[in-house]
């Protein structure tokens, strides 16, 4: 089995790293059709899935701040993006949910994906319009197309963290779905004991499948949910790094910081080419560089604090840059 790993950092102060099975911060240009991206359609021909500005936040969550979002605005379109597939495991798919319109009748737009299982589509993550004004239900299936409903409601038009959790259990037909929901400021360092929904199991006589991606998936025209951040990886014990570590963590990414004399180093201990790109607080990537050299100039950028990214084959890390 290929391992995975799925990471959550306080944006200002932390870091975190691990080879993650898919990364996704929708960190291209606002209008791209993200069939041009990566994301493969398996339903529909019209209405294409869009990259929207600007891109969603989430304190503490890896994904926050970075590059755009995507709007799942409409009918059309049904896209997937691979990760690859995977037969044993546990697997856990984080991202940012916003939405300010659904339907009645409740939408998923959201499912693990497998290209052979046809519609068995799994974790189907639903929202739709609860009675009480500007408020939203989110619903959980195994597959079937009536979920399972929380009891509690959230607000449209404020940013939540998902996460769905996939469960590959030995033999045939019990496999497991879990939801759980993180409103800003609820601790998720840790996976919790008992899910918002699930674990569901299936319920219908259909094959298990072998999750290979994720897909969003658009189903009415006034739907208005914007996805962002997507993290997939296998084990809830790396979400998060130690706070109490989280000044050392953060020296040991770059120095000086603040930057002095336009410059900071690397202190990485790869010798591998490194990917370095630098992030607005509004998301937007205003620089970036692969190099082999430790010493990266940001003298053109204006004074600010940003967000760093450092790729390298066998990690990803991530931390806050003053520029006085």
């Amino acid at each position: 089995m290929k391992k995975i790993y799925l990471f959550l950092f306080l944006f200002v102060s932390s870091f975190a790293y691990g080879q993650t099975l898919l990364t996704e911060d929708f960190d291209y240009t606002a209008g791209d059709d993200l069939s041009t991206k990566g994301w493969a359609s398996h339903s529909g021909s019209s209405n294409p899935i869009l990259v929207t500005s600007p891109g969603l936040t989430f304190n503490g969550y890896i994904g926050s701040g970075i590059g755009l979002a995507a709007g799942v605005n409409n009918t059309g379109y049904d896209l997937n993006k691979s990760f690859g597939a995977q037969t044993s495991g546990t697997l856990y798919t984080s991202f940012l949910v916003n939405a300010t319109a659904s339907i009645t009748a409740g939408i998923y737009f959201f499912h693990y994906y497998d290209p052979n299982a046809a519609t068995a589509h799994r974790a189907r993550t639903f929202i739709s319009t609860a009675t009480e004004e500007g408020k939203m239900i989110v619903g959980l299936s195994f597959n079937s197309t009536t979920p399972t409903n929380m009891t509690t409601t959230l607000n449209f038009g404020q940013t939540y963290l998902f996460v769905a959790k996939y469960e590959i259990i030995d033999g045939e037909l019990n496999d497991k779905v879990s939801l759980y929901v993180f409103a800003e400021g609820e601790n998720f360092s840790t996976e919790p004991t008992t899910p918002n929904l699930g674990p569901l199991t299936t319920a219908d006589a259909k094959a298990d499948i072998v999750p290979t991606g994720i897909a969003i998936r658009q189903d009415n025209a006034a739907q208005r949910i914007t996805v962002d951040g997507f993290r997939v990886k296998n084990s809830w014990s790396d979400l998060t790094t130690s706070i109490s570590d989280k000044s050392k963590e953060q020296a040991e990414l770059f120095y000086p910081n603040p930057v002095t004399d336009g410059f900071f180093n690397l202190t990485t201990e790869s010798i591998s080419p490194k990917n370095v790109a630098i992030f607005d607080l509004t998301g937007k990537r205003v620089f970036e560089n692969t190099t082999t050299s430790t010493k990266i100039d940001v003298s053109m950028l204006k004074a600010g604090i940003y967000l760093v990214k450092v790729t390298t084959e066998s990690e990803t890390i991530s931390s806050k840059l003053i520029i006085p």
